[in-house]
């Protein structure tokens, strides 16, 4: 700048250049975010296919790279399998469910841990959540013995005596399980999906990282904000037999969150000339037959969302959505109504849909407002004290005229190289500078 005297309508010029100059850069500073890129994993598990996609991996001793951490989550995935499938013929689940010992069963701690979710679950909802319900899945024909015909009222009942939570034991020191009854089996797919989601997440928070999204089969585990700063986008399927069409949008951000879906339009079979619902009822040892096309819940953790989403389905519209009100549960509830589908939904699933719109007025331009206030200020006590302006308050590019051959250069006052400078002012960084532009 120059040690000139400027005249009111001059230095007000030359204000409101500066003014304009640090308000471009600041509003530059709050709409662009740096493009951070997200890291993936996914492949096939427990009959499904899973997804993991995370960014900004920082862990203590350095962030590692993709496929170390895709094989560590396969790793834990694994393990998973190794003791809850059923359809490996070594996991712990298939070993006790082909023993007829009513004797403790030695298990892994996590086994033990599932269990006893799932039995406080079965607990509150009076057997409606039930993992003992196999005879029932394999007498519908929903199990891996494939379709079945209209079972007999003598097997209805030779099944169910097969089934109850309550014919299941668990201790966690040292970590073990029986059954009271020889012949009963457990099948953990309505919750072990949500507890390898809520596995794969907490390994990842291991590793610090930003924000990431981990899916297996559709139960879901969030936990801060997409690779752009914007919240996680979770859609909720409108639910349409042979056809998938996103009803909502669920926007997600901040501390974990686990999402599960529970419904009867992706599994139903003709038995007996009769469409029914893979959904079974523990306590009736019957498809569901109520209005209930589908349940989303939303929850701390995705074990816990998995089980309650199957509960809610058992339960049905009426005894379903006042569990979820006396459980305080944030539930979606989907219901056939005719040809057309009705939401209800609990108050508490209300506030983890209501957002404010991202880049509200208050939100964003604020801390402009005073960061700009801030600048004119100071550049007023300049301008008006000692007749200078600030070198630098355009972000140093007025320096570049030179080369620029930008008229707007000439409103600071910054003279053209090979012209005499009354005084060199180093020029300084403002939001960040703006040197690689």
């Amino acid at each position: 700048m120059t040690g000139r005297s400027l005249m009111p309508v001059e230095w007000l010029k030359e204000l409101m250049c500066h003014v304009s100059s640090i308000a471009g850069l600041i509003a530059v500073g709050v709409f662009v975010t740096p493009s951070v890129a997200a890291d993936t994993a996914g492949g096939r598990t427990m009959g499904t296919t899973w997804t993991a996609t995370w960014h900004g991996t920082a862990s203590a001793g350095g962030s590692k790279s993709t496929a170390a951490v895709g094989d560590e989550l396969r790793r834990l995935l694994d393990r998973v399998d190794r003791s809850m499938s059923t359809w490996r013929d070594d996991s712990e689940v298939s070993r006790f469910n082909v023993s007829e010992s009513t004797d403790w069963f030695s298990v892994s701690a996590e086994t033990a841990f599932v269990l006893v979710r799932a039995l406080q679950i079965s607990s509150s909802s009076d057997g409606a959540f039930d993992v003992t319900v196999s005879p029932l899945v394999d007498l519908w024909g929903f199990g891996s013995g494939g379709r079945q015909p209209v079972p007999t009222p003598g097997q209805l009942e030779a099944a169910r005596e097969l089934v109850g939570w309550n014919k299941l034991e668990v201790r966690a020191e040292p970590p073990a399980i029986r059954k009271t009854v020889a012949g009963v089996t457990i099948n953990l797919s309505a919750i072990a999906k949500g507890y390898a989601v809520d596995l794969l997440g907490e390994h990842l928070e291991s590793l610090a990282v930003s924000g990431y999204l981990v899916e297996i089969g559709g139960e879901t585990r969030v936990k801060g904000q997409r690779p752009d700063g914007t919240a996680w986008r979770i859609g909720v399927e409108q639910p349409l037999v042979g056809q998938r069409q996103v009803r909502s949008v669920l926007l997600l951000s901040g501390p974990p969150r686990g999402i599960a879906t529970s419904g009867d339009y992706r599994n139903r079979r003709a038995v007996g000339g009769q469409v029914v619902s893979h959904t079974l009822d523990p306590r009736t040892g019957r498809p569901v037959s109520h209005d209930l096309a589908a349940v989303t819940v939303v929850a701390d953790d995705c074990m816990t969302a998995d089980a309650l989403a199957t509960t809610l389905m058992v339960l049905g519209p009426d005894e379903g959505f006042a569990y979820a009100k006396r459980h305080r549960l944030a539930a979606l509830l989907l219901l056939r109504d005719g040809p057309s589908i009705r939401a209800e939904s609990t108050a508490q699933f209300r506030e983890v849909d209501e957002h404010p719109v991202e880049g509200t007025w208050l939100g964003t331009w604020l801390p402009v407002l005073v960061l700009v206030t801030m600048a004119v200020a100071g550049l007023s006590v300049g301008v008006l004290l000692r007749g200078r302006g600030l070198v630098g308050s355009c972000g140093g590019l007025a320096l570049l005229c030179n080369d620029r051959d930008d008229p707007h250069c000439s409103a600071c006052g910054v003279r053209k190289s090979g012209e005499k400078h009354a005084e060199v002012v180093e020029p300084i960084d403002v939001a960040g500078g703006a040197a690689d532009g």
